[in-house]
């Protein structure tokens, strides 16, 4: 257990909240771990305080911060305190915890997402998109254009790095949006056609709905090894 302390915060869109916390120069962690954060005004049936994961959505930094990205729960305890606390408000955490994180990275890597699921995977690329030596792509899909968290940065990146492709695709896309629609899970396989077949590693976080129907797709329609698919549910 160590004390994290709100640094800075801002929104990113009209119900997710970017909180900055800092915890120490001594904090490591590995691009896409999590951490738990602690609500003791909240108590579950065994009467100890609240407590819910959250993925690191930054990488490494020497100054003993890092970023979480938070939706905003009706009724969510834990969301509802982080999206009213104040900066220099001070939690307890724990962690970091985790073990999805990247593999060595022999082959081309397809990193899908939803909503806030995102986040391990923003922390994964700053730490190696510029120096990828493999095709990367990021899948990521969300409701309409201002629901694509870290737009800038992802495109910034595709664009310093020609190895990395990102894909916003949008389910309730307005008339004007050209990119992609629909669902990620239409997507999987042309995104890895673009990136050479289906010998790379994928990796796959967000709801449980979501990740099930693309691991069935990868597994049983397109062929990819078991070994090969990396997951984290948030449900």
């Amino acid at each position: 257990m160590r004390k994290a302390t709100l640094a800075d915060a801002r929104m990113l869109s009209s119900n997710v909240r970017e909180l900055t916390f800092a915890v120490g120069q001594d904090f490591g962690f590995e691009p896409g771990q999590w951490v738990n954060l602690y609500f003791p005004e909240v108590r579950n049936d065994q009467g100890n305080p609240l407590k819910r994961a959250y993925s690191i959505a930054s990488g490494p930094r020497n100054d003993g911060t890092f970023d979480l990205a938070v939706t905003r729960v009706t009724d969510g305890p834990g969301s509802t305190g982080l999206h009213s606390a104040m900066i220099g408000q001070t939690f307890t955490m724990s962690g970091p915890h985790g073990v999805f994180v990247l593999a060595s990275m022999i082959r081309p890597v397809l990193m899908v997402a939803t909503g806030t699921g995102v986040a391990p995977f923003r922390s994964m690329l700053h730490a190696v998109a510029e120096c990828a030596m493999q095709p990367m792509a990021l899948l990521f899909g969300v409701r309409d254009e201002p629901d694509i968290l870290y737009r800038d940065e992802f495109e910034g990146l595709a664009q310093l790095s020609p190895l990395f492709s990102f894909y916003p695709i949008l389910s309730r896309a307005n008339p004007r949006f050209s990119g992609k629609r629909g669902h990620v899970q239409m997507h999987l396989n042309q995104v890895l056609i673009d990136l050479g077949g289906t010998n790379c590693d994928v990796y796959v976080c967000g709801l449980a709905k979501m990740v099930q129907d693309v691991r069935r797709i990868l597994l049983q329609d397109l062929g990819v090894e078991r070994k090969s698919i990396h997951i984290e549910r948030y449900d």
